[in-house]
């Protein structure tokens, strides 16, 4: 009697939770139809590619730095000046070239070395040893380390043949014997297909007051 009871009656739904579930019903609906416009859309018009786009996905950001690759010498061009030290002549050379790509980074550089001597007497002067990179917008990055105690930081700008760079940070041994240098710019200009010029200046804990001076120039040819 009692199965029979239950068997007999008809089913009970509120009027409300019918609504709930047809409104929710009608939301995962409309949820699905935007998704699948989205993946329609998708597949079907591809992106058109702009300017800056253009710089973002440069696969070969240091071709705009090929004309700086190269062995570049300066035999007894270089020239340098400072209020305390002799005005002097010297040698140098220059070396910019591919280097290997690191699997871990996959990120692209240039080997930089530049090695200098006095041109009187052959002594050796200085070597700076670092990578040269340009990054997707465009922003040129030196990083070099020096045997005088210095490593040094630098960014710069890039228009035709000419890479101006200043520098953004510094580090020095403490117990280098040179002064500490507060601000550095340097200067890369292609005068012909194989001649480059590179002009620095900077400021030091001591001199100028403000402002920057003229450090160094250097001429070089190319040979190799």
């Amino acid at each position: 009697m009692l199965s029979s009871s239950f068997g007999s009656r008809q089913p009970f739904v509120r009027a409300d939770c019918l609504a709930e579930t047809v409104i929710f019903a009608s939301a995962i609906v409309e949820m699905s139809m935007g998704l699948f416009l989205i993946f329609v859309l998708y597949f079907t018009h591809p992106h058109v590619a702009t300017a800056n786009d253009a710089k973002v996905f440069n696969k070969d950001p240091l071709s705009s730095l090929n004309w700086l690759k190269g062995v570049w010498r300066a035999e007894y061009s270089g020239k340098v000046f400072w209020p305390t030290i002799p005005t002097m002549t010297f040698g140098e050379e220059l070396i910019i070239q591919e280097a290997p790509v690191s699997v871990a980074s996959g990120m692209r550089f240039l080997n930089f070395s530049a090695r200098a001597w006095s041109h009187t007497t052959l002594d050796h002067l200085h070597d700076e040893w670092g990578y040269i990179t340009v990054d997707p917008t465009g922003k040129v990055v030196l990083m070099t380390a020096g045997n005088n105690g210095f490593s040094t930081y630098e960014e710069g700008t890039l228009s035709k043949n000419t890479l101006k760079l200043r520098l953004a940070d510094i580090g020095r041994v403490s117990f280098s014997r040179d002064l500490p240098v507060k601000e550095l710019e340097r200067t890369f200009t292609l005068k012909k297909q194989n001649r480059l010029e590179q002009w620095q200046r900077m400021r030091t804990a001591t001199h100028p007051t403000e402002g920057l001076l003229d450090h160094a120039i250097v001429v070089y040819e190319k040979i190799a």
